[in-house]
């Protein structure tokens, strides 16, 4: 017998009390994804620039510092995106009601940990003499 699988939206607006958590961090996950969807277009200008100009004369520094750079912008993003998903799925499983709790608590504890420390990686990266001005130069942020 297959299970029919329940609609993300049944999870977050449910007819009990708890709708007032989830619904509240369904809000904050989708705007925090709206705010860091610009960092995923600034990695693709990065990338489109970095394609276009010549490897000889960016170097290997240059090289280094946008993996970093092109890393660090786009993981708050997926965390943000992948957490609405997450908390479906961590309530939905088989887990014992302690052990969901927990997961639930570390996932709101890591994940915006991820985000804050990836945000400064980005921005660290991005004040480095080998990016600086590279981004001026082709306007990327």
């Amino acid at each position: 017998m297959s299970e029919k699988k329940e609609s993300i939206w049944k999870f977050y607006f449910q007819t009990r009390w708890q709708t007032v958590l989830t619904t509240h961090f369904l809000i904050t996950a989708v705007f925090l994804c709206f705010f860091f969807f610009g960092n995923i277009w600034n990695a693709a200008k990065f990338a489109l620039a970095t394609l276009m100009s010549s490897a000889d004369m960016l170097g290997l520094e240059f090289a280094l510092w946008g993996i970093l750079f092109e890393i660090a912008v786009v993981i708050p993003f997926l965390v943000s995106f992948y957490s609405i998903f997450l908390l479906p799925l961590i309530w939905r499983s088989g887990y014992r009601i302690s052990q969901k709790l927990l997961l639930t608590v570390l996932m709101l504890i890591v994940a915006p940990m991820l985000i804050i420390i990836t945000d400064q990686l980005a921005r660290f990266a991005l004040q480095s003499d080998a990016l600086r001005e590279f981004v001026n130069l082709h306007k990327i942020v």
